[in-house]
Protein backbone atom coordinates (compact mmCIF):
# COMPACT_ATOMS: atom_id res chain seq x y z
CA UNK A 1 0.00 0.00 0.00
CA UNK A 2 1.26 3.58 -0.96
CA UNK A 3 0.80 4.75 2.44
CA UNK A 4 3.20 2.05 3.77
CA UNK A 5 5.31 2.73 1.35
CA UNK A 6 8.23 5.03 3.90
CA UNK A 7 7.64 2.08 6.55
CA UNK A 8 8.46 -0.45 4.05
CA UNK A 9 11.60 1.22 2.58
CA UNK A 10 13.20 1.87 6.15
CA UNK A 11 12.67 -1.84 7.19
CA UNK A 12 14.14 -2.71 3.53
CA UNK A 13 17.11 -0.90 4.62
CA UNK A 14 17.61 -1.73 8.43
CA UNK A 15 16.79 -5.43 6.94
CA UNK A 16 19.99 -5.47 4.10
CA UNK A 17 22.28 -3.84 7.08
CA UNK A 18 21.94 -6.41 9.72
CA UNK A 19 20.91 -9.79 7.46
CA UNK A 20 22.67 -8.56 4.21
CA UNK A 21 19.18 -9.34 2.48
CA UNK A 22 16.43 -7.58 1.11
CA UNK A 23 13.13 -7.67 3.21
CA UNK A 24 11.45 -9.55 0.96
CA UNK A 25 13.80 -12.78 0.57
CA UNK A 26 14.49 -12.54 4.50
CA UNK A 27 10.88 -12.57 5.20
CA UNK A 28 10.36 -15.69 2.63
CA UNK A 29 12.86 -17.41 4.38
CA UNK A 30 10.99 -16.78 7.52
CA UNK A 31 8.43 -19.96 9.27
CA UNK A 32 5.32 -17.14 9.18
CA UNK A 33 6.56 -14.91 6.52
CA UNK A 34 6.09 -11.46 6.97
CA UNK A 35 3.23 -11.97 9.61
CA UNK A 36 6.39 -12.96 11.66
CA UNK A 37 5.83 -10.99 15.24
CA UNK A 38 9.58 -9.83 14.84
CA UNK A 39 10.96 -8.65 11.81
CA UNK A 40 14.41 -9.96 12.08
CA UNK A 41 14.49 -13.12 14.01
CA UNK A 42 17.39 -13.81 16.66
CA UNK A 43 18.93 -16.75 14.89
CA UNK A 44 17.76 -16.28 11.37
CA UNK A 45 20.85 -14.47 9.98
CA UNK A 46 20.75 -12.22 13.23
CA UNK A 47 22.00 -12.50 16.68
CA UNK A 48 18.79 -10.52 18.33
CA UNK A 49 15.62 -9.80 17.53
CA UNK A 50 14.76 -6.73 16.09
CA UNK A 51 11.33 -4.90 15.68
CA UNK A 52 11.46 -2.17 13.34
CA UNK A 53 8.78 1.24 13.11
CA UNK A 54 8.76 4.35 11.25
CA UNK A 55 7.01 7.35 12.96
CA UNK A 56 6.17 11.20 12.09
CA UNK A 57 6.46 12.02 15.81
CA UNK A 58 6.85 10.42 18.93
CA UNK A 59 4.34 7.87 19.18
CA UNK A 60 4.96 4.25 18.19
CA UNK A 61 2.77 1.73 16.94
CA UNK A 62 3.74 -1.80 17.84
CA UNK A 63 0.73 -3.93 16.73
CA UNK A 64 -1.18 -6.41 18.03
CA UNK A 65 -1.51 -5.73 21.48
CA UNK A 66 -0.98 -9.77 22.91
CA UNK A 67 1.74 -10.54 20.14
CA UNK A 68 3.64 -7.79 21.64
CA UNK A 69 2.92 -8.19 25.54
CA UNK A 70 4.59 -12.08 24.73
CA UNK A 71 7.84 -10.75 23.23
CA UNK A 72 10.26 -9.73 26.36
CA UNK A 73 13.96 -9.04 24.55
CA UNK A 74 14.33 -7.39 21.70
CA UNK A 75 15.59 -4.42 20.18
CA UNK A 76 13.50 -1.92 18.78
CA UNK A 77 14.51 -0.19 16.15
CA UNK A 78 12.32 3.65 15.28
CA UNK A 79 13.15 5.95 12.65
CA UNK A 80 11.65 9.00 12.91
CA UNK A 81 10.96 11.10 9.44
CA UNK A 82 9.01 14.60 8.58
CA UNK A 83 7.34 15.14 5.19
CA UNK A 84 9.45 17.08 2.18
CA UNK A 85 7.09 17.54 -0.38
CA UNK A 86 6.07 14.64 -1.81
CA UNK A 87 8.81 13.09 0.00
CA UNK A 88 9.19 11.86 3.64
CA UNK A 89 12.87 12.76 4.93
CA UNK A 90 14.12 9.90 7.92
CA UNK A 91 16.44 12.08 10.33
CA UNK A 92 16.59 10.10 14.14
CA UNK A 93 16.99 6.30 14.16
CA UNK A 94 16.88 4.81 17.80
CA UNK A 95 17.59 1.47 19.01
CA UNK A 96 15.85 0.54 21.90
CA UNK A 97 17.01 -2.47 23.92
CA UNK A 98 14.31 -4.56 25.44
CA UNK A 99 15.32 -6.66 28.20
CA UNK A 100 12.85 -8.61 30.13
CA UNK A 101 14.40 -6.68 33.87
CA UNK A 102 11.89 -3.67 31.79
CA UNK A 103 8.53 -5.89 32.16
CA UNK A 104 8.05 -3.73 34.52
CA UNK A 105 8.16 -0.23 33.78
CA UNK A 106 7.02 -1.27 29.98
CA UNK A 107 3.24 -2.93 31.11
CA UNK A 108 2.65 -2.63 34.86
CA UNK A 109 -0.03 -4.76 35.90
CA UNK A 110 -1.03 -5.48 32.53
CA UNK A 111 -0.38 -9.21 32.42
CA UNK A 112 -1.00 -11.55 29.34
CA UNK A 113 -4.60 -13.25 30.70
CA UNK A 114 -5.99 -9.43 31.84
CA UNK A 115 -5.15 -8.14 28.36
CA UNK A 116 -6.84 -11.42 26.74
CA UNK A 117 -9.79 -11.15 28.60
CA UNK A 118 -10.29 -7.25 27.08
CA UNK A 119 -9.38 -8.82 23.83
CA UNK A 120 -11.89 -11.28 24.27
CA UNK A 121 -14.41 -8.48 24.80
CA UNK A 122 -13.80 -6.20 21.39
CA UNK A 123 -13.25 -8.95 19.03
CA UNK A 124 -17.26 -10.34 20.36
CA UNK A 125 -18.57 -6.99 19.62
CA UNK A 126 -20.92 -7.50 16.49
CA UNK A 127 -19.96 -5.92 13.42
CA UNK A 128 -22.04 -2.57 12.18
CA UNK A 129 -22.34 0.87 13.37
CA UNK A 130 -24.83 0.20 16.08
CA UNK A 131 -22.88 -2.39 17.87
CA UNK A 132 -19.78 0.45 17.92
CA UNK A 133 -21.93 2.99 19.07
CA UNK A 134 -23.80 1.00 21.70
CA UNK A 135 -20.85 0.11 23.75
CA UNK A 136 -18.79 3.44 23.17
CA UNK A 137 -19.13 4.13 27.37
CA UNK A 138 -19.00 0.49 28.33
CA UNK A 139 -15.19 0.01 25.92
CA UNK A 140 -14.04 3.33 27.84
CA UNK A 141 -14.93 1.98 30.87
CA UNK A 142 -13.39 -1.41 30.73
CA UNK A 143 -10.00 0.41 28.87
CA UNK A 144 -9.47 2.48 32.29
CA UNK A 145 -9.71 -0.41 34.31
CA UNK A 146 -6.94 -2.34 32.21
CA UNK A 147 -4.54 0.22 31.46
CA UNK A 148 -2.04 1.03 33.44
CA UNK A 149 -1.48 4.34 33.33
CA UNK A 150 2.19 4.35 34.89
CA UNK A 151 3.25 1.64 32.19
CA UNK A 152 4.84 2.91 28.96
CA UNK A 153 2.61 0.36 26.54
CA UNK A 154 -0.40 2.16 25.87
CA UNK A 155 -3.88 0.34 24.71
CA UNK A 156 -5.67 1.22 21.86
CA UNK A 157 -8.67 -0.84 20.60
CA UNK A 158 -9.63 -0.06 16.90
CA UNK A 159 -13.49 -0.52 16.45
CA UNK A 160 -15.20 1.19 13.50
CA UNK A 161 -18.61 0.76 12.11
CA UNK A 162 -17.50 -1.70 10.23
CA UNK A 163 -16.03 -4.97 11.08
CA UNK A 164 -12.39 -3.80 12.62
CA UNK A 165 -12.71 -5.44 15.83
CA UNK A 166 -8.88 -5.66 17.46
CA UNK A 167 -6.74 -4.73 20.09
CA UNK A 168 -3.36 -2.47 19.05
CA UNK A 169 -0.61 -0.75 21.28
CA UNK A 170 1.90 2.16 21.25
CA UNK A 171 5.19 3.23 23.21
CA UNK A 172 6.15 6.91 23.22
CA UNK A 173 10.24 7.81 22.22
CA UNK A 174 9.82 10.72 25.08
CA UNK A 175 8.69 8.34 27.31
CA UNK A 176 11.21 5.58 26.58
CA UNK A 177 13.96 7.75 26.86
CA UNK A 178 12.84 9.06 30.05
CA UNK A 179 12.27 5.91 31.83
CA UNK A 180 15.73 5.30 30.68
CA UNK A 181 15.41 1.98 28.64
CA UNK A 182 19.14 1.53 27.48
CA UNK A 183 18.98 2.84 23.84
CA UNK A 184 21.49 3.84 20.91
CA UNK A 185 20.20 7.21 19.22
CA UNK A 186 21.87 7.96 15.45
CA UNK A 187 21.00 11.14 13.32
CA UNK A 188 20.78 9.53 9.87
CA UNK A 189 19.59 11.22 6.60
CA UNK A 190 17.06 8.86 3.93
CA UNK A 191 14.62 10.16 1.87
CA UNK A 192 12.30 7.98 0.42
CA UNK A 193 9.38 9.30 -2.42
CA UNK A 194 6.34 9.26 -0.55
CA UNK A 195 2.98 11.77 -0.83
CA UNK A 196 1.53 12.87 2.03
CA UNK A 197 -1.61 10.80 3.17
CA UNK A 198 -5.16 12.01 1.82
CA UNK A 199 -8.18 11.46 3.37
CA UNK A 200 -11.38 11.78 1.83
Amino acid sequence: MEVQAHGNYYEDLKTRQITGLSKADYDALKENGYTSGMDIMKGLLSANDYSIKTTNGNRVDCGDILRRRDEKEYHLVVAQWEQAGENKVFYNEYTFFIKPEHEQKLWGRMNYNLLADYCTYIKNISAGKKAQQETKEERQILKNCVEDKNALFKIHPKVDSKKQRRVQCSLNIKELLKADIPCYKRVIRETVHSPSRQFN
